[in-house]
């Protein structure tokens, strides 16, 4: 047995009131820069360690598979 829908409702005659544009002036926040990440050199690795942790063993390769 198929359904039966109800009937939509009648639109409403009177639509609602829109707000009217107000001449004051506007306002907005001053803008303020944004501060730079506070940076911590304290528990962070520094490059020059990833330099040398790369170079290091390189070196020590080269060296010991150079004919002597």
């Amino acid at each position: 047995m198929p359904s039966v829908r109800p009937a939509a409702p009648a639109p409403s005659v009177t639509p609602e009131p829109t707000p009217r544009p107000s001449l004051s002036p506007v306002h907005y926040p001053r803008h303020r820069t944004a501060r730079p990440p506070q940076r911590s050199s304290r528990g962070a690795t520094s490059p020059l360690v990833f330099v040398l942790l790369i170079t290091v063993p390189a070196v020590v390769a080269v060296a010991a598979l150079r004919a002597r």
